[in-house]
């Protein structure tokens, strides 16, 4: 009788440890199970030129699965963790601060980049936020309580976004970068602190890729090419320095300023629906506006780079691009006391700017509650600077400008344009 009335008091104790342990720490058992690890990414052999040559936005999608496989990889590229500790993106001024919702069938994730795996977040089918109907949709959304600057993390967003046309590309998948304010990515009803910015969908596409290798360049700037470096290799070892030496050749400048914001050399001749741009840019562009400009700065003067002749490309026509002398002399130490110290020594600097004009086309996006879409637009071009550099084995950064109106004197503009980033680029 006394053993049963000792098991009794010991199971009953058990159970009140038990029950008191759960109460306490109630978060790890749900996180531990509603989040499942995903498989490690595959290994991808494009080459970052074709990367940049093929990518494009894809509207139309088959209602064929995304694999966990690709989604894997695609995620990894977008924002994960590389083996050296370090993101495949650069945090703006040093801080992530962006998250990556995948909205799925059955529920909705969080990515979780440390552990490289999904979280749940809610149930349902929310796919349907999207402007264009996918087998998965991927929402970039802004935490506040990590940045408090709209703009910056905008610029973040816009490498992520670039990583995910990229990696979706060399997987025979497709998105499109898709924005609107407020952005539709709320309604699956997000944290106070976050604000939804972008979504992506992601799919198989309804069509073929089929691209022409057709340069047509006119231009006394050197030929594009690739030191045959894979996307998947500049992606492991990209990295942002302070110290900058040597000088670049002609034809590194005509890569870094081509990968800034130039055509591509491949024709589009796959007719995707609703997508009659035959020649393909960089970057992706809102409303494909193009409003930036890229001026290169030397120690012999500032040019103005030309990229081409239309902003957009419907047929095909040649490549003409340049640089245009808008000022001499050696003018980086001015740009240095306007934006950061470590700019002085670098023998080449790209300046991106906004041409506030040319966002007030057909849709006006022109107010400053849009600003962040166009420095989305000069992240995902430094992003491809800093790419480009690692395949060149050169050394890049990204620094913030302190000084707008002195940068705007130098650079010959007036209130109408608005320096955004400056990327300096060396040895």
């Amino acid at each position: 009788m006394m053993k049963n009335n000792l098991y009794r008091k010991s199971l009953a104790v058990t159970i009140i440890i038990i029950f008191f342990s759960l109460s306490i720490n109630p978060v790890i058992v749900t996180s531990m199970s509603n989040e499942y690890p995903l498989p490690h990414p595959m290994p991808i052999d494009m080459t970052l030129l074709d990367a940049i040559f093929r990518r494009m936005s894809v509207r139309g999608f088959t209602d064929q699965n995304v694999t966990d496989d690709d989604l894997s990889t695609v995620l990894w590229a977008a924002y994960g963790y590389r083996d050296d500790g370090n993101r495949t993106v650069s945090g703006i001024d040093g801080v992530y601060a962006s998250v990556i919702y995948v909205l799925k069938e059955n529920a909705v994730y969080r990515y979780d980049p440390l552990n490289h795996s999904l979280v749940f977040y809610k149930d349902g089918d929310y796919r349907y936020i999207g402007q264009y109907e996918a087998p998965i949709q991927l929402g970039l959304v802004w935490d506040k309580n990590k940045s408090g600057n709209e703009n910056y993390s905008g610029a973040e967003m816009g490498a992520i976004g670039q990583n995910i046309q990229f990696m979706a590309n060399a997987l025979n998948l497709g998105t499109v970068v898709t924005g609107e304010v407020p952005s539709p990515i709320d309604e699956i009803g997000l944290p106070s602190n976050e604000v939804g910015k972008i979504v992506m969908p992601l799919g198989y596409p309804n069509f073929s890729y089929d691209f022409t290798h057709r340069p047509m360049w006119l231009s006394l700037l050197p030929r594009i090419k690739e030191p045959g470096a894979s996307l998947q290799t500049v992606l492991e070892e990209r990295s942002e320095t302070t110290s900058f030496a040597g000088n670049l050749t002609r034809s590194e400048v005509s890569q870094v300023l081509w990968a800034s914001y130039g055509y591509s050399y491949l024709l589009d001749k796959s007719d995707a629906p609703n997508n009659p741009i035959k020649r393909h840019r960089t970057v992706p562009s809102a409303h494909g506006y193009y409003p930036l400009r890229m001026y290169a700065v030397t120690k012999s003067g500032i040019y103005r780079y030309i990229h081409g002749i239309f902003s957009c490309d419907r047929w095909g026509l040649p490549i003409v691009s340049f640089m245009l002398k808008i000022r001499n002399g050696d003018k980086r130490e001015e740009i240095a006391q306007a934006s950061q110290p470590f700019v002085v020594s670098a023998p080449f600097l790209i300046i991106s700017v906004l041409d506030i004009r040319r966002t007030n086309q057909w849709d006006d996006l022109s107010a400053e509650k849009f600003r962040w879409i166009w420095y989305y637009e000069a992240g995902a071009s430094a992003h491809n600077v800093l790419l480009q550099a690692k395949a060149w084995n050169l050394t890049a950064s990204i620094a913030l400008i302190t000084d707008t109106e002195s940068v705007r004197s130098l650079l010959r503009l007036n209130d109408n344009f608005l320096p955004l980033f400056i990327v300096p680029i060396g040895k």
